[in-house]
């Protein structure tokens, strides 16, 4: 099925995103965090054929797209929640978005995102409107390159392995194209 996300919940990948600041010894702003994962999902989405990271919702703010679920629950602080385990490559993913994207400031991924179609025709029906996630991925996977929104396949780094001979080699994942 197309919209079974791979994560189990939109605290998966925001705490990952919060454990990739402290790694870097950052703090992660909240509303830097709702960028992300608002990125995260989009991306994801349009790198593969309309699937969904996480099931989470994405509503245009007065400040920028937030998911209100995260929103609610880490207003005051980080919940408990059990993470379950979560296959390599789409941690790799939540990798690659933090690598792309997590060196910006709130304000520029703000700034950003709120000139994006997706986020400014919501926020024109009112504060509050969901954006789409089809319109999401729709607009993320045509995007072309500018200084600042990367293409869709440019967000996914290559992971390293090895050779046969033991060389390393930058690997993508193969998706074949997508037959309408």
């Amino acid at each position: 099925m197309q919209n079974k996300p791979v994560l189990f919940s939109v605290f998966e990948a925001a705490f990952r995103m919060i454990d990739h600041a402290l790694n870097d010894n950052e703090y992660l702003q909240p509303q830097k965090l709702h960028r992300l994962l608002y990125l995260a999902q989009a991306y994801y989405g349009a790198n593969y054929h309309g699937r969904m990271l996480m099931p989470a919702v994405f509503v245009a703010d007065d400040i920028g797209p937030i998911e209100p679920n995260v929103y609610a629950v880490m207003e005051e602080s980080r919940p408990e929640v059990r993470l379950r385990p979560t296959d390599p490559k789409t941690l790799h993913f939540i990798e690659s978005i933090w690598s792309q994207f997590g060196h910006h400031s709130v304000e520029h991924l703000s700034d950003t995102v709120r000139n994006h179609p997706p986020y400014v025709d919501a926020y024109r029906e009112g504060p509050g409107t969901l954006i789409p996630f089809q319109v999401m991925v729709d607009f993320y996977a045509s995007v072309r390159k500018t200084a600042t929104t990367p293409e869709a396949k440019e967000v996914v780094r290559p992971r390293v392995m090895r050779s046969h001979k033991g060389k390393p080699v930058a690997t993508t994942d193969w998706l074949p194209r997508r037959i309408k």
